[in-house]
């Protein structure tokens, strides 16, 4: 049966919320759902579209919402409607520099930053992350790639900006700086015991790891570059980012 009150993990894909997640409940000594069958194609889509009733959604996973800690970056993108349903007052809500956040997808897809126009239909990655490139399971018009990625990073902001008050918010730059601290952190401010040293796991690879020293300037190109810019800078700012 889904547990009755989650800590759901909310964050854009690639902004460092597996590896939090992984050492929050290594340090805590609690169960983690790092990702859910549901997510993937075509069901999330079905999921935002409205074909598909939440209810039947978190039956459909239960056993992943089984779990006291529960993280998937798609799940962000539903996660009022999730808290709502769940009735937990707050959240877990991760942020990472747009230009760092989208560079780290694109790695993760071995897809370069700097191209004029990428067929997402026919890149050589899975169907789920088809239609996250195309926008398709958040319901974009047609874009650039780039420019889709940006939108997404842009939708996940708002997210938290609409009800900052309703989640602990930490930046992936912040954890990287002090993971322990940050993770101790985030165990207190949902009243988690974190008796566990979790020194021995803070170099793992939870997922296949990125190039964090590139030029994102190089990688993107000075269009690409830009379109990120235009989308996110606002909200990025607002977040400490400074893009520019």
């Amino acid at each position: 049966l889904p547990t009755p009150r989650p800590i759901f993990m909310c964050g854009n894909q690639k902004a460092g919320s597996t590896a939090i997640a992984a050492l929050l409940a290594a340090a805590t000594g609690k169960h983690a759902t790092l990702d859910l069958p549901g997510t993937k194609a075509p069901y999330f889509a079905r999921l935002t579209r409205g074909e598909t009733p939440l209810e039947r959604f978190v039956a459909q996973n239960a056993f992943s919402f089984s779990a006291p800690i529960i993280k998937d970056g798609s799940l962000t993108f539903v996660a009022e409607e999730l808290m709502a349903y769940f009735a937990v007052p707050r959240a877990i809500f991760i942020l990472r520099s747009p230009l760092d956040n989208i560079r780290s997808i694109l790695d993760r897809l071995k897809l370069p930053g700097n191209l004029e126009t990428l067929n997402a239909r026919t890149a050589p990655i899975n169907a789920t992350w088809r239609e996250i490139l195309a926008g398709e399971d958040l319901g974009f018009a047609p874009d650039h790639y780039i420019a889709i990625l940006a939108r997404r990073w842009q939708r996940a902001a708002e997210i938290y900006e609409r009800n900052p008050d309703r989640y602990v918010r930490t930046r992936y730059e912040d954890f990287r700086a002090d993971k322990i601290a940050e993770v101790r952190r985030l165990a207190e401010a949902f009243a988690l015991p974190a008796p566990h040293d979790i020194s021995a796991l803070l170099e793992c690879d939870f997922q296949r790891r990125g190039n964090p020293d590139t030029d994102l300037r190089a990688f993107f190109g000075p269009e690409n570059f830009q379109r990120i810019v235009d989308i996110c800078g606002e909200s990025a700012a607002r977040q400490g980012y400074e893009l520019a």
